[in-house]
């Protein structure tokens, strides 16, 4: 297969508790302190293309991540944000190749590893390729969160780009909405730029019993989600890791892929650093 895009799933180390704001907490809180690299699950992309566009092929295995997990942690609890962690905006970086890896193989060895491959032509990997530098270049990777409009270019977490790279490499939006998860957070549990106010994570515990049940009381948090995912990939063949899908398996269409419109005013990245991106990024 000269050309393919690869979407990784990795789901959390057990199923998080999304009935209430305060299980959703206790279980997220408990993952982060016993260390797992995947607390909520994480998505990897990876590329392969021969496409001149890339200058005789690149082959590159990435995902959004924090730049330090451990202390946006805890700046989230200092700065009192409740619930608008969902929609903060945390320092980002694009995973490394080599540390994207090792995380795959550690996650395949504990069963927590489903990938989709989606064969592409050259034209298509050019794509790919093309939106991932601009995504360099324009600075969006700095930026992760659930409140960032990736259409816009301002950022992502690593499930809103991985399904991004997915509908794109699959020439469609046609990821899964069993996928998704919707809740509507409680405005007075939302605390951070998004209402100004404080709330503290204890608050969040005592208070967040139940979800809001619409705009009218809630504030709208909805993202495609890795255990999702992943009970979607066992639902279609039991016990399976690996994937071989086209845009025909796909059978939920919202249209052509939209490409990313980089008009978020972030400052341009200098060519010294986007090429010290692509070789972090890069497979060798």
């Amino acid at each position: 297969m000269e050309s393919f895009f690869k979407l990784h799933v990795i789901p959390p180390p057990r199923p998080l508790d999304w009935g209430s704001p305060r299980g959703l907490l206790r279980d997220t809180l408990v993952n982060h302190l016993i260390q797992d690299p995947a607390p909520i699950g994480h998505f990897y992309i990876e590329i392969k293309t021969q496409s001149p566009k890339s200058q005789g092929g690149r082959h590159v295995l990435t995902g959004m991540s924090r730049t330090n997990r451990n202390r946006s942690s805890l700046g989230v609890i200092r700065d009192q944000v409740g619930l608008g962690t969902f929609f903060y905006d945390f320092p980002g970086a694009l995973d490394d190749a080599r540390d994207a890896y090792s995380k795959l193989q550690w996650a395949k060895t504990r069963g927590r590893l489903k990938t989709i491959c989606v064969p592409i032509s050259g034209d298509r990997g050019g794509i790919l390729d093309e939106e991932l530098h601009f995504w360099m270049k324009f600075g969006s990777f700095h930026h992760y969160g659930g409140g960032h409009r990736i259409l816009n270019g301002e950022g992502s977490g690593c499930a809103e780009f991985g399904v991004h790279f997915l509908n794109l490499a699959l020439g469609k939006e046609a990821s899964p909405s069993a996928w998704v998860r919707s809740v509507f957070a409680p405005r007075n549990l939302v605390g951070g730029a998004r209402t100004g106010a404080r709330v503290s994570m204890i608050r969040v515990f005592l208070e967040g019993r139940s979800w809001a049940h619409n705009e009218d009381s809630g504030i709208l948090y909805s993202t495609p989600d890795m255990e999702l995912a992943w009970k979607w990939l066992e639902s279609r063949a039991p016990g399976q890791t690996m994937f071989v899908l086209s845009p025909e398996d796909f059978t939920e269409s919202r249209g052509p892929a939209r490409r990313i419109g980089f008009c978020s005013g972030y400052p341009e990245e200098t060519e010294e650093n986007l090429h010290e991106l692509w070789r972090r990024v890069s497979v060798v």
